[in-house]
């Protein structure tokens, strides 16, 4: 089954004509903040950099070592946090990533030799999120190919495939394959949206303020944000800051509970314990306990 994403996704080619593949490396003060799309597959590290990463349907917390690969059609924006927007800031974003265009192997695709590879790519269309040894050994890998040429880059490329196609060490971001039609492109309404509620999630937002935006009633964003992200704009919101409550808890001791509570967008401890407890599956203090054991 495919989930079918209906939202305004800008569509980027990123690979040169006549290359198989590309790699760059992305550094500025913070990510692009459009939400968009494109044909190729994507293999993106995070090398400096914290906020949110909006994935097909999928919201998480990005840090630095995030390795995220992504197939063909799938929408997704790495949203840096605030502080990288502040215009006195120092800080840096910086990412490596590889696109691949998948149709550049042609029949080798269909050879025995390369049944891993189409596997992994076939899983990607789901999303997939890489950790532990594979990510550290992958971003290794990544970063010797930004020094290569000619037929060992393909071949470093290819080794890449082969250490991913083998690891056990991942998740797949949803259970259907994610697929996102380019004629389905509207406007930049999901844009003005993802955008403005990571700007103030920590603060009230209300259906009234936020379907101004967009020119609509309430009731009219509410159908269109649900019809479109295939969950209400409340869910959403508490969604965007259970995610970073997660953030605070894992790399914040300093903070206690009740800190974290407020600083994530929540007006009482006992409605943020509750709703923590429903997304994920524990309290906030059995959340911060368990990070810390894996410490």
């Amino acid at each position: 089954m495919q989930v079918s994403l209906k939202k305004k996704a800008i569509q980027k080619t990123r690979i040169p004509e006549g290359n198989i593949f590309a790699i760059r490396e992305l550094q500025d003060k913070h990510f692009d903040t459009t939400w968009h799309a494109h044909l190729e597959y994507q293999l993106f590290l995070v090398m400096e950099g914290t906020g949110t990463k909006f994935i097909g349907n999928t919201v998480k917390p990005f840090d630095k070592g995030d390795l995220t690969f992504l197939g063909p059609n799938i929408p997704h924006l790495w949203r840096s946090d605030e502080s990288y927007f502040e215009q006195q800031s120092a800080k840096t974003s910086r990412g490596l990533v590889i696109y691949f265009n998948g149709a550049a192997l042609g029949q080798l695709m269909e050879k025995e030799e390369f049944t891993q590879l189409r596997t992994l790519l076939e899983k990607v269309r789901h999303g997939m999120e890489i950790y532990g040894k594979s990510a550290k050994e992958t971003a290794l890998l990544m970063h010797e190919l930004l020094y290569l040429h000619g037929m060992e880059r393909v071949i470093h490329l290819l080794r890449i495939f082969d250490l991913l196609a083998k690891s056990k060490e991942y998740h797949l971001l949803h259970d259907d394959v994610v697929f996102y039609q380019p004629k389905d492109m509207e406007t930049n309404r999901i844009n003005t949206v993802y955008n403005y509620a990571a700007q103030r999630f920590r603060h009230k937002i209300t259906l009234e303020e936020v379907s101004t935006l967009l020119n609509m009633t309430p009731t009219s964003f509410s159908r269109y944000f649900t019809m479109k992200t295939s969950k209400s704009f409340s869910y959403f919101l508490t969604e965007l800051r259970i995610r970073n409550a997660c953030k605070l808890l894992s790399t914040d001791e300093a903070k206690n509970i009740a800190q974290i509570c407020y600083e994530s967008g929540f007006n009482t401890l006992s409605n943020f314990n509750k709703q923590f407890k429903t997304f994920i599956g524990m309290t906030p203090t059995e959340y911060r306990q368990k990070f810390l054991l894996t410490l």
